[in-house]
Formats: C-alpha cells, structure tokens, sequence
C-alpha cells in the first residue's frame, strides 16, 4: 500500500487529471481525501473516485479535528460519518468511497498534558464508537492517524497498549513516523519497531507515515530539506527493512501538494544539464570582464559590442522564518524556485548583500545554465558595521586597525567565494563550507556596505584632519575626498586587488544613502540626518581598472524627513506632468553625479497594515494594499528611469518575518523569538514582492470569505455555541481568528452591534467607557467594537495603553490625564503607533506637530488573494450568517505569540516587560437594535494553544508581483539624454 493524503479538497475540480496521474507514477493506491461538504459538490466526488478507481486507485474520507478526542463532540463525528454513508448510498459503487480515515491527534489539545488520562480514554471510546457504527456497513473500512509513541498508552483497564487494541480492532492504522532519517538512532525504524512488533500477528495493519511538511516540532521531523531524491532513496531503505514485519502494510506520504512540489523542484534541477550557450566574456591584456563603464553608462558585453543596459532587478535577503540572516536557512531548492521567479518577473540583476553559502553560487550557476538570457548578479560585501557604529552608537574611527583589517578580508573571503576557490570555516552568523563554483561570468557589480551611520563619518573626519588623497593602483581619491571617503577609496581598491588575481574586473561602487548625501537639505528637521556628507564623485578609478566605477544609493520616499518638507521639491513636476518630490530629489542628486552611472540600490514601499511614516504623494512607509505596493514601486521605478538613472533594484524579492522597525521594536520581546511570528504591524516585514504567510500551504489559512470549511479543519479551535450565534476562535502565526456564526439570519451592522473584551493577563476593567450598560465576567484589556464599516476598531485599556504611557506620561509628548494609570475606571483609548515626534523645520521655521496612527481601525473585506475583492489589509468579513474577523497579535498586547508573552501593565512594571499570558479570554455582547440577544451574561471562552518553536509557512505572490512583471518589460536601456 502507498498512500497519501489530500486536505485541499477543491484540488479535486481543478487538478483530478494530474492528481490521478501523480499517483500512478508514484505506485499511490491509496488517497485520504479530506471532506469539504460546503465548496465541494457530490458530483466532483463522484467523478473523482470513479477515475481514480478505474487506475486502481481507493479513495478513503478524511475528517478529523483534536476535539473529536472528547466524548463532547461525538455528534461532529456522527454528522462526518452520516455524510459518507448518505453519500455512498446515493451514488454507484464505482464512485463510493472505500473507507473512513481519520486525523484527530488528541495530543494536540491544549489541555493534553495535564489530563492525559481521561482524554486518552474518551478518545478509544470514540474510536470504539465511530468502529461499531462503521461495522455495520461491511463496504467501508476504517483507519486512523497515530503517532509513533501510542505504544506506551495503556487501556483504561490496563489489558493492553492503546496501539495493539487500534491495529486489532481497526483495518489499518498509519503511524506518524515523522523523522528525516530511516536509519540511525531515532530514525523512522527505531521508532516504528515497537508498534511493528505488536502487530506481528495482525497481517498487512500498519502504514508508516512520512512528513514532506515544514514543521513547526523542528527540522528533523520533516525529509522537506532532503527532497524528493532524498526521500526516494529514504523509502527504499524503509522498504528493504521493513518487508520482514507481517503487520507492514506500505507507507503514506503527507502529503499531496507537498510531494508533488518538491518532484517538480527536482525536475528542475535535473533539466539544468541542458546548457544554454555560455556567457560571453571580453578579455584584452589581462582582464576578463563582462560588464563595464562605458562612457557614463553601465554595459554588458555582448560577443562583439558593449550594449548600454538599465539595470531593472531586485534585492534578495538571506533567511526564511524560523530564522535570522546569520543562520542562512534558504536551501537550494528556495534559490532554484526563486531565481525561476525573479526572470518571469523579468528581473535582470539579483542584488545579495554579502557571501552567502555555497548552495547559493551552486544553484545560480546551475540555474543560469540553463538560460538564453543568464541572471546576473550584483554580490554586496557586508561592512563591520557594529564595530563602525560602536556600542554607544557615537561613531569609531573607521581606519582602527581591527576594522579596517577585518573590511578587509571579509571583501578577500567574499572575491574568493565569489570565483569558487575558498574554504571558509564556521563562524557565527557568516557563511561558511567549501566555494568551488565559479560566477564570475554572470557577475555585474560589486557594491560595499550598506548604509554608512553619520556619527562614525563625522568621527573619522575629525580624526584625520590632514589626510592626503589615497592614491591606489586601480581606485584612488581626489583632492577633495574626506578621510572617511578615503577609507572607503581605499577598500574598493584592496577589492580591484583581489580580483586581478584571477584576472577579472567588474564595476565596483558602495552604497549610500540619503542620510550622507552629498546635497543639502536645509529643511531637514534632524541635525544629524544633515550633519555629514559622502560623495561618490570624490572617487574614480584609474586608467588600470577598465571596469569602472559607479554610484549607488538607497533611496526611499518617506525619509528622512526633508523629502516631505523641503519646499523646492513640493512643487517639481515629474515627467508625466504630476507633482511628485521623489522625482525632484532624485533630479538633484542626478544632477551631482555627472559623468558616472547612478544606480538606487534599494526603493519601494511595504504592504503592511502598521505604518512607520508619512511619505509625500502617499507613498506611506506602510499601510499599503499589495496593489497599491505594486503601482507605487512601479511609479517610482518609472521616476527613476526617467530622470536618467542606470538602475533600480527594489527591496525586496521576499517578507522577511525577522525584520524590526522603530516604532514596534520595544514591543516585540523577547527579541530573539521575533523570526518565529509574523507581525503585520512591522512594516518592514511586508517589503517583499513574494507574500511569506503561516501555513504549509495557501489552503491552510483561515480566509476572510465568509465560508467555514477553512474553520473546519483546524486542528487548533475552540468553539462554544451562545444565544443567538457559535463563537469559534482558532489562530496562526499572524493572527487570532474570530468566527461568529448566527443561529438565525444574516449580519447587519446597520442593526447588529458587537462588544468583544479581550483579557490576556491578570489586571484590567471589567467595565468600559466605550460599551457603557455592559459589565464583563474577566477584568479585560481590550474592548474590539464592530459596528459596521468606518465604525468598527479595537480600543485598549487606558492602563496598559504603551502609546501614551511612553509618549505622554514618560517624554511628554502630548497632554496626559492622570486617571490613565488606573486600570478599573474602564477608560479605553484608541489603539495608536506613533510616527513621528514634534519637529522643527529650520527653513520655514515652523514645528510640525506629533504625529500618530490609529492602527485599531478594523476594515472590512475579502481576504482571499483569487477573489477579484480581495483586499491584503482586510480586518473582517462578514457574508450572510457568516462574521470572520483577524486580529494581529500585538493588538492584543502579545509580544511574542510563539512562547504566549503578553507586555505587562507599563504603568507597574515601569516599562514594556514581557510575561506570560495563559491565553485569550474572549466574551462577546451581542445587541440587535440596541436589543441585547439574551439577558443572560455570556460566559467567556478561554483560549490556549500550544507553543511553537519552528513556525509553518508558505509563499505567494502578491499582486505587487504582476503588476512589477508587466512593468519591467518596459526597461532594458538607459534612457536617451
């Protein structure tokens, strides 16, 4: 038997044909097809079985759910088996299915470990239950998922072992033998073998299960890393071990969408033997190069002519969630996808930061082999910028020699890495292994550094007052070049160095950025946003280095702040006629650079739903749909072409969950777990093209749509029936999820209203000013009112507000009431992020008031990226007698949903400190008509879940990504002067 499992049901209308020939080339005779009664007609499982039949293939019906281990919930597993044996007796016996399969892990329940016992029992009692009834239809067999320990559970009368009574009484049974290994001390054999044995006198019982699913109980549970190769060559070793049990009846492989993935990833990779023709390399004297300065514009090299290009591209970073930067965790079938991605985009250029590992230049040449039209690649080379900025933050004298040493080998370890002849050793947080693959052939550039801290300009500056111009042999400065802009003369030519010792150049430049321009800004509000200059224009290459020297620039449109205030660029007109500053700051800058090529090494906005500022023609540092991202990064890369540019490469290719901003840094502790959740308050994890969302796969998410099937397979959900509705809440590794399910009728918030305290620590209110009548059973620290559209938002208790306990009572910022303080006067406040503090504008000589954001406003709309409404930074959606509601883990106070960290209350603890919340307690009042549905107050839910320490995700692509595709077909040259 091989078998595997099917949870998005739907998969069955769009794909039966590849689903039906998947399995026959994988020997699968076995499908535990999950049941979707709402979206899923009995038609489309009727076709499905019969073709599936007729390839030898069985359908079994898949349902399950950790509560259907509780004797409480006995009917939701009656109504599941009332569904599949009306089904069958309404259909022919070539489109029935062949069994009942079921997924119910008890040990999944919040409550597990501390009643083990009694839940234990009350799930064999089902299992009995659910065996008897099905015993009476002698069509249908029945199987269930266990894990590979149930072994050491014994029967409530101690007789046998839980695992020896379901292989007895049940047809077959499939262990969850989750490990990335069969061999080897805790290996799928060493783990399966006590089950194995037990069922020696029950022929043909157990299905060993293996995962393809990142998990979030580690890596080691999971042959996700190995791939489809390493899995293959694991089941033929189970296989060959396994044969001498009587009780092995085969494997199961979870699941579908999963293994089909990564059988297509391998196919990738074995068609990259089919070479493209070689990247074409000019060399005279010496030097190999393929792209070069060429009379102020960037060329590639063509065979027979240097063609002007404009670099249209992309950034790429260097982790995935789970992990940071330093970890390195992309593999490389991520790179082989992601470069796949990037030339439908119709990305030219691939900018990294610094060295990454080996599977990285393995992969993009492998890749590249296979292209008419190779990726290339701008390699960045990461500064010691810890030690530049030093602890204090105050600024180090770049030329000390411990940084300047160590610039300088890491450039030596990154040309190395780059020409495939190093070995790098582990060091923490850098790459490391053996670099034996060449890219040199598909390298356009070299970029130093990323964005240089203004108070280590200034103090280099000051400390070599007299420092003659560097004069290198390939790089050298200028008479008027500061130290610091020596400095950096200096690294670029230790670079050239490196490389002529394999004979290759390629451009080379650093990063800058606004914030040490070279252009004035005298109505920028803060000194040291203004205080130093770098211009790249105090630097050129000599005669010796043939490829040449170019400028790049991080330029963003929302800071800093001059960009919105400075008054020349608050009337310039851009190209198309339209006001735009962006435009007029990149027309100076322009301007500063004549005779090199410029290229902005980053831009772009996110599509959070947590802003950090205010940017000029709306170009927000977040609260962006992922439409709106994609027409405004296309917008801004249309100005950047237009006022002459050589390139523009957006930040960035992928969300990155890890990523911190300024104004939610303080409230997401302990900072190490940040990479483990997904915070859409923090803009700067939403900058990607590529959508980065919990969930193994898009089908395990929870939609804003108004439909439940979603709800229905969540393993994590605690449900409660309530006069006049169902209350559901479930969560992931975004969001709490809400579901209110009226008995009777649809929702109208023209007369509906709903009052939902929150209480995730001791302390609080169990009154509110905002819901004034109503008295909640829980002391609670959040009030979320639904009203209807422009009327519904999410209030905080006045004292545990950290808005105005931080920026009114402690610096002063605005007015602050005293009464604040006191948790149990029930005064709730709106739900704020602060962007900007009060400035003064030297040049208008006016100060700009405090700016804040309410980010507690809920919005309505259809979160499901297929539907033609759907709206990224929807909040709820209510659809007949169907209300879902997502709320972003900070808005409920929680630091780190991950380990259940709540902050405490600011005003007692005398800062944001985190601890430990033991769940959300969730009450709901209900009126109609000012009418409340009962009289009775209701009674809150508890809900807990269990910790995570390797989050589940999966990604898309936004639509940002289409409307990026269409507009990078339009870029190839630079535009004419």
């Amino acid at each position: 038997m091989i078998a595997t499992w099917i949870w998005n049901t739907q998969l069955i209308v769009t794909e039966r044909e590849e689903i039906i020939a998947f399995a026959k080339q994988h020997d699968v005779n076995l499908i535990y097809l999950h049941i979707d009664q709402q979206n899923v007609a009995d038609q489309d499982y009727r076709s499905f079985i019969e073709e599936a039949k007729a390839s030898g293939i069985r359908v079994d019906a898949l349902g399950g759910d950790p509560v259907w281990s509780l004797v409480s919930h006995r009917k939701s597993i009656t109504d599941f088996l009332n569904w599949v044996q009306a089904y069958n007796k309404s259909v022919g016996e070539e489109e029935r299915f062949s069994g009942v399969h079921l997924d119910i892990e008890p040990h999944v329940l919040p409550e597990w470990n501390d009643n083990k016992e009694e839940i234990k029992n009350e799930w064999v009692a089902n299992i009995e239950y659910l065996s008897t009834e099905i015993n009476k239809d002698p069509a249908l067999e029945l199987s269930v998922d266990i894990p590979f320990w149930m072994y050491e559970l014994s029967l409530a009368d101690k007789s046998e072992s839980v695992s020896k009574w379901l292989v007895r009484t049940l047809d077959h049974v499939t262990l969850m033998a989750y490990r990335d290994m069969v061999e080897g001390p805790n290996g799928v054999l060493e783990i399966v073998i006590p089950i194995m044995n037990e069922a020696s006198q029950n022929k043909n019982k157990v299905v060993v299960g293996l995962n393809l699913l990142q998990s979030a109980e580690g890596e080691n549970t999971t042959f996700y890393e190995e791939g489809h190769d390493g899995l293959e060559e694991q089941l033929t070793i189970l296989e060959d071990n396994l044969e001498k049990f009587s009780g092995y009846a085969g494997y199961a492989v979870h699941d579908y969408e999963k293994w089909k993935e990564l059988v297509e990833k391998s196919k990738v990779q074995k068609n990259a033997s089919q070479k493209a023709k070689p990247m074409p390399v000019f060399e005279d004297g010496g030097k190999k190069l393929v792209a070069k300065v060429d009379g102020g514009d960037i060329a590639l090299y063509n065979g027979q002519a240097w063609d002007p290009v404009f670099w249209v591209g992309i950034n790429l970073g260097a982790t995935t969630p789970g992990h940071y930067p330093g970890e390195l965790s992309p593999t490389r079938e991520d790179y082989l996808r992601w470069f796949s991605q990037m030339k439908e985009m119709n990305n030219k250029v691939i900018r990294i930061y610094t060295i990454l590992p080996p599977i990285f230049y393995e992969a993009l040449h492998e890749f590249n082999e296979t292209q008419e039209e190779p990726l290339l690649l701008l390699q960045g080379i990461w500064s010691p910028d810890e030690a530049l900025a030093g602890e204090d933050r105050k600024g180090r004298d770049a030329f000390t020699p411990a940084i300047t040493n160590d610039f300088r080998q890491e450039i030596k370890d990154a040309v190395q890495a780059v020409h495939g002849e190093v070995t790098l050793q582990e060091r923490y947080g850098r790459a490391s292994g053996e670099y034996r693959t060449d890219v040199s052939p598909y390298l356009v550039g070299w970029i130093l550094g990323t964005e240089w801290h203004p108070y280590t300009v200034q103090v280099t500056n000051a400390l070599h007052p007299d420092m003659p111009p560097y004069q290198g042999k390939y790089i050298m400065a200028t008479e008027k070049a500061s130290p610091f802009e020596n400095w950096l003369a200096f690294m670029l030519d230790c670079l050239a160095e490196e490389e002529m010792k394999y004979g290759w150049q390629h451009p080379v430049s650093f990063t800058n950025w606004l914030t040490t321009d070279p252009l004035s800004h005298p109505n920028e509000p803060l000194a040291q946003e203004d205080m130093v200059s770098i211009d790249p224009m105090n630097l050129k290459a000599s005669a010796e280095w043939t490829a040449g020297y170019f400028a790049a620039y991080h330029i963003y449109p929302y800071y800093p702040d001059f960009l919105r205030y400075e008054e020349k660029y608050q009337t310039y007109r851009d190209s198309s006629g339209k006001i735009d500053p962006y435009a007029g700051y990149l027309r100076d800058l322009r301007a500063h650079h004549k005779g090199i090529p410029l290229v902005v090494a980053e831009y772009g906005v996110p599509s959070s739903r947590g802003m950090t500022h205010y940017g000029p023609s709306g170009r927000n540092q977040g609260m962006h749909t992922e439409k709106e991202q994609g027409e405004i990064n296309a917008d801004m890369l249309r100005n950047i072409y237009e006022e002459g540019y050589d390139g523009a490469l957006l930040f960035a290719w992928q969300d990155e969950w890890f990523k911190f901003t300024w104004n939610t840094i303080d409230l997401e502790l302990p900072w190490e777990r940040r990479a483990m959740w997904n915070n859409p308050l923090t803009n700067e994890e939403k900058f990607g093209v590529i959508a980065v969302e919990p969930g193994n796969y898009a089908s395990d998410q929870i939609m804003l749509d108004g439909k439940t099937n979603d709800w229905e397979k969540r393993f994590q959900r605690v449900k409660r029936s309530y006069p006049g509705f169902d209350l559901s809440v479930s969560h992931d590794e975004a969001y709490l999820f809400l579901m209110l399910k009226k008995h009777e009728g649809d929702w109208d918030f023209s007369k509906d209203r709903l009052d939902i305290g929150f209480d995730t620590l001791s302390g609080g209110s169990r009154t509110a000013d905002k819901a004034p009548g109503i008295t909640f059973s829980q002391d609670i620290e959040f009030l979320l009112q639904m009203q209807g559209e422009g009327n519904s938002r999410i209030f905080v208790n006045s004292a545990y507000d950290q808005h105005t306990w931080l920026y009114g009572y402690i610096k002063g910022m605005f007015p602050w009431d005293e009464r604040y303080n006191q948790a149990n006067k029930g005064l709730f406040l709106p739900w704020k992020l602060t962007l900007n503090k009060a400035l003064y504008l030297p040049q208008s000589k006016k100060t700009v008031p405090f700016e804040d954001l309410e980010v507690g406003i809920m919005k309505p709309g259809m979160a499901d990226p297929e539907d033609p409404a759907f709206n990224s930074l929807a909040d709820w959606y209510a659809k007949g007698n169907v209300l879902e509601i997502r709320i972003p883990w900070m808005l409920l106070g929680f630091t780190d949903p991950s380990s259940k960290q709540v902050w405490k209350y600011p005003y007692e603890a005398n800062g944001i400190v985190p601890t430990e919340s033991q769940g959300v307690g969730v009450e709901v009042f209900a009126h109609s008509n000012h009418k409340p549905y009962s009289t009775e107050a209701p009674k809150p839910l508890l809900y807990q879940w269990k910790q995570w320490d390797l989050p589940t995700y999966h990604e898309r692509k936004k639509q940002s990504f289409e409307i990026l595709r269409k507009a990078y077909e339009a870029y190839g040259k630079p535009k004419a002067d």
